[in-house]
């Protein structure tokens, strides 16, 4: 806490010992034979203890399951928490406060002269033998100089507010204008645990501490608690030993051990939101922590810290969200908006003042939405950034249909989602500041109606969960919670333009941020780490296309791998394999996004495989009317549908709308080169799936041979090449780079069961393709025609090994 000078912490650390955070004993320690220390009862009428404290118990075990049961009084009890931690690595979300504590002892300790003279009057009226620790709990008097008011459901102590605002945070730390609400203070909590421990009597201190035994961080450590028998050492240490979350979370549930209900319980509503906070904490981190790129595999998540790099956040202006970068045209990237830190997308920015409450985040398929939503959330869950919410609960939106059992509250529907959030109506109090992340509005279920549905007011009025969600972003429900909502462009829509503060998009990677992530997810750096970036930069079209955080994860994957293969690097990298692979990757993740994860709906479908051949027939159309936009009519003429694509969007986004009439929209593909490579696909497989030629009229193509598994692949790139070379403009240049790269063993391959049979025999002629690209290249042809010939040759030699 750096609000506090080193000549204060000097002052209150004075006239004790210190130690990490200047743990001390009493002044007067009242030592107790730990035989005469007495278990509490069991109820003989269950026969059956389901949870015994002083048995050896690890971390996992302890709360990994959820719900998990324990015999706390006089039945079983469900346990709401869980988490996972390894033995050997402390909490990574809460950092020592060992100034603040510092403070708060010293608070405590000028009370306790005065409380001294009571005490002793009092010495020759009890039974010192069994007497509770009454000094600890007199320390603690002066921070409840007024009594604690029940308000909702929590027990609130008041304390006077700074009256300084804290210093304004860098660019970068987001909304972090506000102290440390006091219920979430070290203060706080500190004096509240020393009030609940220092009711005890000796032997259940004892048994407290024997019952703290058992957890991972004390089984080393409880030398450091075992001669302790001050409530304020005990508490000090445990914080020193756990931080201050999870020290508070032991206090409350060691004390349910030891049958001290009635403290627990006071303990739990006198520090509600901070076991709130902190269990919320462990729930994200036990979710977002880890990352998985690209699609789930078991065994490959990384830690989202270790490979993530900040994409290119604007505030969001008229261009299209699709960029427009081509390496044929010479066209570069470039960020004409504002420019903006994810992190600082609630922050007000000069000279604006208004508070923003409701942010829409949009980008096309594959820029890193949800990862940029985790992040946000690891974040905060590591103390680092927006410190002002207190509390943050995501909600993915394709989770929000599973919520059944007719109208609820909204207390009752956030219940649902995070079991730790149930009956938290102090969220509706004006000095609760929460943060509700809607992630891919494109798969809510829910229509979302603004216009027709039921304003609700109160977070315990019972309504629809579709009411809920629209009084919610409307700001009638929870008015003083902030709401972020991230979607792709075409459903953004959804929301009326009046109910969002801010628009901001993600633009992906800037050259930048492409060296920054090909060097930092790898084990070294220096030397794999570079040489999978200096390989990617050898291909001007790869270094386009990674703009997309998806696309540059298979790259680095697909990279680093063959580097194993000390020869590996020697010739330029061809791109028809990637391209290939990210097709099948979106197609899946967009199978996974609308049907599920089960394995039937992940399954290719005979509609799967016509979709992509029609899409990619489209895209043909458009290249040869020299376009990259389309409409709901052209996805007519090949007998498509706008909800065939709508459920298959992972290759398209829509760049804008005049009505909302669906035949007004535009979109198109997510690049340029996507749409290049699916027309090639298209052409590649009408010849050796159906025999057709596209670049011969229909009579001719059909009347050629029967079949095309037999013919040779000769007769459908001699008129391709022609008419590359034919072109003025080059804009068929990566059209032919990527038709001459499918029909390579180790491309094809990537094609086998989806739009071309597992075992469709091998292509044939390819030895005369060789040798017509090297005739036409030693004709007198432009410059740049010459040069794409020779980029179609590294597809050749790049392809022709099988992988």
């Amino acid at each position: 806490m750096s609000e506090y000078s080193d000549s204060e912490v000097d002052r209150v650390m004075t006239g004790r010992p210190p130690s990490s955070y200047g743990s001390m004993h009493s002044d007067d320690d009242d030592e107790e034979d730990e035989d005469d220390f007495e278990p509490p009862l069991k109820h003989a009428e269950t026969k059956v203890r389901l949870y015994r404290s002083g048995s050896p118990e690890t971390a996992i075990t302890e709360r990994t399951h959820t719900n998990q049961s324990s015999i706390y009084q006089d039945g079983l009890f469900l346990r709401q928490q869980s988490i996972v931690y390894k033995e050997a690595s402390p909490p990574r979300h809460e950092e020592p406060m060992a100034v603040e504590q510092s403070e708060v002892r010293s608070d405590v300790r000028t009370n306790r002269t005065l409380n001294e003279e009571l005490y002793d009057r009092e010495m020759g009226e009890t039974d010192l033998q069994e007497q509770p620790n009454e000094s600890a709990a007199m320390e603690v008097q002066e921070e409840r100089s007024e009594e604690p008011a029940y308000d909702f459901d929590e027990i609130v102590v008041h304390f006077d507010e700074p009256k300084e605002p804290p210093p304004t945070p860098p660019e970068g730390a987001g909304l972090q204008f506000r102290h440390t609400h006091s219920s979430l203070t070290l203060r706080h909590i500190l004096t509240a645990m020393v009030n609940s421990l220092g009711q005890l009597r000796p032997s259940e201190m004892s048994y407290f501490k024997r019952s703290l035994s058992s957890h991972c961080n004390f089984k080393k450590n409880y030398s450091m608690i075992a001669d302790l028998t001050d409530a304020l050492d005990v508490a000090d240490k445990m914080i020193e030993i756990c931080k201050l979350g999870e020290a508070l979370h032991l206090t409350v549930r060691n004390l349910q051990n030891i049958r001290r209900d009635d403290l627990a319980q006071t303990l739990r509503k006198t520090c509600r939101r901070a076991l709130l906070q902190y269990d919320l904490r462990i729930a994200h981190d036990r979710r977002y922590y880890s990352l998985y790129e690209g699609r789930c595999r078991p065994g490959q998540q990384r830690y989202i810290s270790d490979v993530y790099v900040e994409p290119v956040t604007v505030i969001r202006g008229r261009r299209d969200p699709v960029n427009p970068e081509n390496e044929v045209r010479g066209i570069p990237f470039t960020v004409e908006e504002t420019a903006i830190r994810a992190a600082d997308i609630f922050r007000p920015l000069p000279p604006e003042h208004k508070p923003i409450r409701t942010v829409m985040m949009t980008g096309i398929p594959a820029c890193g939405l949800t990862v940029a939503a985790s992040k946000f959330i690891v974040d905060w869950m590591e103390d680092k950034n927006n410190q002002d919410f207190q509390l943050v609960f995501p909600i993915p939106a394709k989770e929000l249909h599973v919520a059944k059992g007719g109208d609820l509250s909204f207390l009752e529907t956030l219940s649902r989602y995070f079991a730790e959030a149930e009956e938290i109506r102090f969220i509706e109090k004006e000095d609760c500041l929460c943060l509700f992340i809607i992630d891919a509005l494109e798969v809510c279920r829910h229509r979302l109606d603004f216009e027709n549905n039921k304003t609700i007011t109160s977070a315990r009025e019972k309504a629809p969960l579709d009411a809920l969600l629209t009084s919610l972003i409307k700001g009638t429900l929870l008015p003083n919670a902030c709401v972020w909502i991230t979607s792709h462009v075409s459903a953004a829509h959804r929301i009326p333009p009046n109910l969002i503060d801010r628009f901001v998009e993600l633009r992906g990677f800037t050259d930048q941020n492409k060296e920054e992530y090909f060097t930092k997810r790898t084990t070294d750096p220096a030397d794999l780490g570079r040489k999978v970036y200096n390989q990617m930069k050898r291909s001007k079209a790869l270094e386009i296309i990674c703009h997309l955080p998806l696309f540059s994860w298979m790259v680095a994957f697909i990279f680093e791998r063959a580097f194993r293969d000390p020869d590996y690097g020697k010739q330029p990298p061809g791109i028809t394999a990637f391209y290939s692979q990210y097709v099948v990757v979106q197609m899946n993740r967009s199978f996974e996004k609308y049907r599920g994860c089960n394995v039937e709906a992940q399954k290719w479908k005979d509609e799967d495989k016509a979709f992509i051949e029609l899409m990619g027939k489209m895209a043909y159309r458009m290249i040869q009317d020299g376009r990259d936009e389309f409409t709901v009519a052209d996805l007519r003429n090949v007998n498509l549908t706008y909800e065939d694509l709508r459920t298959r969007d992972e290759l398209t986004t829509e760049v804008r709308r005049a009505s909302e009439d669906v035949e007004t929209w535009v979109f198109k593909f997510v690049h340029v080169t996507i749409q290049e490579y699916m027309a090639a696909m298209y052409v590649y497989v009408a010849f050796r799936k159906h025999a057709k030629n596209v670049f011969v009229s229909s009579q001719k193509s059909w009347l050629q041979g029967t079949t095309g598994k037999d013919r040779p692949v000769i007769e459908m790139y001699r008129p391709a090449i022609d008419r590359m070379l034919a072109s003025q403009n080059g804009h068929l240049d990566m059209f032919l780079r990527f038709l001459i790269g499918l029909v390579t063993p180790g491309t094809e391959d990537n094609l086998r069961g989806y739009v071309l049979g597992h075992y469709h025999p091998k292509a044939k002629g390819t030895e005369d393709l060789v040798k017509y690209i090297n005739k036409k290249m030693k004709e007198n042809i432009h410059p740049d025609r010459r040069r794409n010939l020779e980029l179609c040759m590294v597809e050749l030699e790049e392809g022709k090994v099988e992988r």
